[in-house]
């Protein structure tokens, strides 16, 4: 009797466990961005070199433009360098266009990636010297006239996480400006780690974190997701690294906000990351989180 009652108390905790929101999600792609640019020998495919592959065998993507491969976050890694003339576009492998199964609809999402840029904040910049443009990170449908997600580094050398769906409304949060002392910004030409989280009916429900430290914004607005039941599914745009890509922008707009800086280690999920989630991925480069698989 009292092993049939503990067998039974079993079952009922991993009901529970399975069912609780921690686990209410998965991995939906993650771009390692590890091909060695010097293979001895070389590949007998030479497209190697010209794909990022995706670790879940489901959405590799194809480099545009030849972006170069370079040293990693960690040492025997490598990252991807854009130049801002190139990008990785996840739209061509295998066999779906326009990413579907990276649709998020009206649920939670996570975006995480390590990046390196250089731009100068205003105050720095001597008169007259432009502005580099904002340059996407990784995302899909991002910045106007598209539904999506995705993680932006701005011409002010701020970071941004950005979900929208078309020019109908948006939320977003920036890596922190306090008082122009410029804390949390990442244009110091070193590795940084990013994630971005849309959690849906939390007050500070959109969120970014700069090496695992929750970024404060001022734009308390643009940041509650409280009735914000918006879709970010789009059909006509595709996940992409270095760059944004949109089938229905006007013709010599469908690529825009090029990439000048340096990104390893693009993950993406389905659902809320916690603040320990976020801290065990800074703290391991280029490893996912893992999300026991119940009911199969």
């Amino acid at each position: 009797m009292v092993k049939k009652l503990i067998f039974l108390w079993m079952v009922v905790l991993a009901l529970v466990f399975c069912a609780g929101p921690a686990w209410a999600g998965t991995l939906k792609g993650h771009w390692k961005l590890d091909t060695d640019p010097n293979m001895d020998p070389p590949p007998t495919d030479p497209n190697v070199l010209l794909m990022a592959v995706d670790e879940l065998g489901l959405n590799h993507g194809r480099l545009i433009n030849d972006p170069n491969w370079i040293p990693g976050v960690t040492d025997g890694t490598f990252a991807l360098y854009f130049d801002g003339t190139n990008y990785v576009d996840m739209g061509y492998y295998p066999h779906e266009p326009n990413t579907p199964d990276l649709n998020m609809g009206t649920g939670n999402v996570s975006i995480t990636a390590w990046v390196k840029f250089g731009y100068l904040p205003p105050s720095q910049l001597p008169d007259g010297t432009p502005l580099p443009g904002h340059g996407i990170i990784a995302g899909k449908g991002i910045m106007s006239n598209d539904n999506g997600y995705g993680l932006i580094a701005l011409d002010t050398g701020q970071v941004c996480f950005q979900v929208r769906e078309d020019n109908i409304s948006y939320r977003e949060a920036y890596s922190n400006d306090t008082d122009g002392n410029w804390i949390g910004f990442v244009n110091d030409e070193q590795w940084h780690h990013v994630v971005g989280v849309l959690e849906r009916e939390q007050e500070n429900g959109t969120r970014i974190y700069v090496d695992g430290v929750l970024q404060t914004h001022y734009f308390t607005d643009a940041v509650s997701t409280i009735g914000w039941t918006y879709n970010l599914d789009s059909d006509t745009a595709p996940f992409c690294i270095g760059a944004r890509r949109s089938d229905i922008m006007p013709e010599g707009h469908i690529i825009l906000w090029w990439l000048k800086g340096e990104v390893d280690d693009v993950q993406v999920y389905d659902y809320a990351l916690t603040q320990e989630n976020i801290d065990f991925l800074y703290a391991n480069p280029g490893v996912p989180i893992t999300v026991p698989t119940c009911g199969a």
